[in-house]
């Protein structure tokens, strides 16, 4: 079982390595959770070798040899001569390789048994201990003080499309209050996502940052979720919130989503505009489904007038009318659009049309006051004021759930985080 792995990289001897960290019921022993063996594997090509995006996952090495290394067990496997790996994922209960070296593969009666002995070992594991391997894990507050190679245990508090190739995650867990961000490219670590506990592999402190803090991945870092149901994703899960919005902090030169979704959607890929609403005729997966998540900018509110953002809704007859010149709040509605943007389609001469329409329910919370006429609730009206100006602000992004009604996108389950 894997507990630990780099990202496969290339040497100076022209090969490409790939290091795990393995254990096995025969290796580890309890009270002793620093026990495994290390195994190296040696290609010629970087496809050659397994990318490893999750803990707990199976190996299976083929004429591997065998040698003590720092008086540690190192099997040492060359898939440019005769060795071979296949990988089969913790969570299935089916004998397929995720993945393999080889263009076909055979199990034999007693390999199958083999799996599922580790299979069900593994998920003990990862439910009683921590399964972080060796001495080289440090705490986020204690990340600043590090000057070599570290590694990290950390919840994903968010995901942040920084660019079309780059994500920024955020960071956090329980020794610090602060929030640590990490570059990391799309084509390495797609399945990283909001929520996820993660190991962090081979990351540096970097010293140049002065207004945030910042982790730096090096070629062979990687970044690899935690089972599920693990002892050290439950922990950190129960015991570090989401990232949450300070107000006092918002100052255009971090980029900050000012939003938060409903728990429900919380595993949610995020889905671009150019996708919503360019590639929907040719996307079969995005026709068949009505809800999305989707993160964006806001370049102008409609109306301009906050005053205009509330109307009165008749049910009977389905029209909104403006609250000027009428008092009381009867069928108070909000009835906004926002028009916006996002890395997919920042060099494109369009904007996108993101409706706040509550007539039916949906999006009733975004502002976290309810609906009211805004010509009478100076209150209010002041609150979106302020709203409107954060919403509109550099570098100030919305994270939301939308639904696909009639070929527009209304916003539902999603609040301003305070």
């Amino acid at each position: 079982m894997i507990i630990d792995a780099t990202f496969p990289y290339k040497t100076n001897q022209e090969r490409y390595i790939c290091s795990l960290k393995i254990v096995d019921p025969s290796i580890y022993v309890k009270g002793k959770e620093n026990e495994f063996a290390t195994l190296v594997l040696y290609a010629k090509r970087f496809e050659d070798l397994p990318i490893i995006t999750r803990l707990g996952d199976v190996i299976r090495v083929h004429r591997a040899t065998l040698r003590l290394y720092n008086g540690q067990r190192q099997f040492n496997a060359n898939i440019f001569y005769n060795s071979s790996w296949a990988i089969f994922p913790l969570d299935s209960n089916k004998h397929e390789a995720s993945g393999n070296s080889s263009k076909s593969y055979s199990q034999q009666p007693s390999e199958l048994a083999t799996l599922n002995n580790i299979r069900q070992w593994a998920q003990k594991y990862f439910a009683q201990y921590n399964a972080v391997a060796g001495d080289t894990t440090v705490t986020l507050s204690k990340a600043a003080g590090q000057k070599s190679d570290f590694d990290v245990v950390a919840k994903v508090a968010q995901v942040f499309e920084l660019d079309e190739y780059t994500n920024e995650l955020r960071l956090r867990d329980t020794s610090t209050k602060d929030a640590w961000n990490v570059l990391a490219l799309k084509l390495k670590f797609p399945h990283i996502k909001n929520g996820d506990v993660v190991r962090v592999r081979s990351v540096t402190y970097d010293e140049t940052s002065t207004q945030k803090k910042v982790l730096l991945l090096s070629h062979y870092s990687n970044i690899l979720t935690f089972p599920r149901d693990s002892r050290a994703s439950k922990d950190l899960k129960g015991k570090v919130s989401d990232d949450k919005v300070d107000k006092a902090a918002i100052n255009g030169v971090n980029a900050t989503i000012l939003t938060e979704v409903d728990k429900a959607h919380a595993d949610l890929p995020v889905t671009s505009l150019q996708d919503l609403f360019h590639n929907i005729e040719t996307d079969k997966e995005i026709q068949e489904r009505t809800t999305f998540r989707t993160q964006f900018y806001v370049t102008r509110i409609e109306s301009a007038d906050v005053k205009e953002w509330t109307k009165s809704y008749d049910k009977k007859s389905k029209k909104a009318a403006s609250f000027k010149g009428t008092k009381g709040n009867a069928g108070a509605i909000y009835q906004v659009s926002f028009l916006v943007k996002d890395v997919s389609t920042q060099f494109n001469s369009n904007t996108y049309k993101i409706l706040l329409y509550t007539h039916d329910g949906l999006g009733a919370n975004f502002f976290n006051t309810p609906a009211d006429n805004l010509y009478s609730n100076d209150k209010s009206r002041k609150k979106l004021e302020e709203y409107s100006g954060l919403l509109t602000k550099f570098n100030s992004w919305v994270d939301a759930v939308v639904e696909r009604r009639n070929g527009f996108y209304f916003i539902k389950d999603t609040k301003i985080a305070f």
